[in-house]
């Protein structure tokens, strides 16, 4: 998904006309803080696929940018953070609502992985 796919579905989601420039100039920089409020969430949901742990929080700066989080992250969580982070100064009752939704869809994927255990209790004969 890119910066301006999230930024178009987030729009959508707060019924938002596509013609609609409310929020041109503040979508990139929430777009990033969303990325480092979800930064450890989505290195969890990369150890859940087999895939390695990202090193270092990534920024986006271009509408063609390609966010580099999983699927779940970039369809379910962030176009839910996004339209929060919208709505904290305009409306506080749609800014609950959203970001109720945000909150409860990170705690959907805040499971378990599975890691190898190393023994620390050697036979003892």
């Amino acid at each position: 998904m890119t910066v301006k796919e999230l930024y178009e579905l987030a729009k959508n989601m707060m019924f938002e006309k596509k013609s609609s420039k409310d929020y041109d100039g503040y979508y990139m920089l929430w777009i990033n803080v969303l990325l480092s409020e979800n930064f450890d969430l989505n290195n969890h949901l990369r150890l859940k696929h087999g895939r390695e742990k990202l090193t270092e929080v990534p920024t986006v700066s271009l509408d063609t940018d390609v966010l580099p989080y999983e699927n779940e992250m970039c369809w379910e969580i962030l176009p839910y953070g996004l339209a929060a982070k919208f709505f904290i100064d305009d409306d506080l009752s749609k800014y609950d609502i959203f970001n109720t939704d945000y909150e409860n869809r990170q705690s959907k994927y805040m499971w378990g992985v599975e890691v190898e255990v190393e023994d620390v209790y050697r036979s003892i004969n």
